[in-house]
């Protein structure tokens, strides 16, 4: 349900509204944040939907690593304490409903996804790789990762695709040889992992804002539990490739000295093998799992929802078996 923005002004007390807001660009993905303006300053509004006890976990996770963070002092967008009733940063306008809510001061800057943004300088790798330091030392309690999901689900999911005669059918049944392969290495690793902690989970390019003051990490909602040296050999290779994911040749220039900052601002280290590549394969697993339940049309998926989800199952069944095979002669990079 698209919410108001004098509601939400008015909730979390922004001030009057000086015109409607403003939907933000995510990359031609679909979006769920939009830029206000009001009589008190410019906000980020974010909408979501809270279905499950997962969920409602998932808020709570994020509000104890954001506030952690923040008071660490990690430059973020400043979150604004939601109205009652509410979970974590989330206001639940409706007792009963999944709708929900939350607001953060905007910040004037840009991301690093176009080219010539500076992603691969020496002050954006460094920041990156300390600011992953300075996570993976907080106190924010640990835990373990949660598994992939199995295989047979996997199948599950794609049977489901045939049946119901959806062009996602054969994306999702051709995906399913690397799947199996990923989902044993990074059940396999995990075996003899050392303890997790939570993770921004997503630090990326298009997450990382250039502002007048600096650098901010933006969009803390995928939050995770992991191995912070498996998290820290993930971003390095998303930084280092332009899509914003590892399906090319990654450059050097760009994962050795994140990697090196991130070392000697204290981040915790690990083997230089193909187990390093667990908490990437995972990422890699969960989001391509949450793109086909979209275009599925679980989680009452939209038509965008749903084109989205199968633009991204196509790329990962064309990707995918191109990073395990890229495995071997990555891990000379992080030596």
């Amino acid at each position: 349900m698209e919410p108001d923005a004098a509601a939400v002004a008015a909730a979390f007390g922004l001030g009057r509204p000086l015109g409607p807001w403003r939907t933000l660009d995510n990359g031609g993905a679909p979006t769920d944040s939009r830029r206000l303006v009001t009589t008190r300053g410019r906000w980020t509004v974010r909408t979501g939907r809270l279905h499950s006890d997962w969920h409602h976990e998932q808020a709570h996770r994020v509000h104890r690593l954001q506030r952690a963070a923040r008071a660490a002092g990690i430059a973020m967008p400043p979150p604004v304490p939601p109205p009652a009733p509410a979970v974590g940063y989330w206001h639940r306008p409706a007792p009963d409903a999944p709708d929900v809510v939350r607001v953060s001061g905007w910040l004037d800057g840009h991301d690093l996804r176009r080219p010539g943004s500076g992603a691969e300088t020496p002050a954006a790798t460094g920041w990156v790789g300390r600011t992953l330091a300075r996570i993976a030392r907080l106190d924010t309690g640990g835990g373990t990762p949660e598994p992939p999901h199995p295989l047979a689900e996997w199948r599950q999911w794609a049977a489901e695709a045939e049946a119901g005669g959806l062009l996602v059918a054969a994306p999702a049944r051709a995906l399913l040889p690397a799947v199996a392969d990923a989902t044993a290495l990074v059940t396999d690793a995990q075996r003899t992992a050392p303890a997790a902690v939570l993770v921004h989970g997503d630090t990326s390019r298009a997450n990382v804002l250039r502002t007048p003051d600096g650098y901010a990490l933006i969009d803390w909602e995928t939050a995770r539990l992991e191995v912070p040296w498996w998290e820290a050999v993930d971003v390095a290779f998303r930084f280092a490739t332009p899509c914003n994911g590892p399906t090319v040749a990654p450059d050097p220039r760009t994962v050795r000295p994140l990697l090196t900052a991130y070392l000697d601002a204290g981040g915790p280290p690990g083997p230089a093998d193909p187990t390093a590549f667990a908490g990437l394969l995972r990422s890699q697993l969960a989001v391509t799992a949450w793109c086909l339940w979209l275009a599925l049309g679980h989680r009452a998926a939209t038509p965008e929802q749903r084109a989205f989800g199968l633009r991204l199952v196509t790329a990962t069944a064309r990707d995918l078996p191109r990073v395990l095979r890229s495995l071997a002669g990555w891990t000379a990079l992080l030596r």
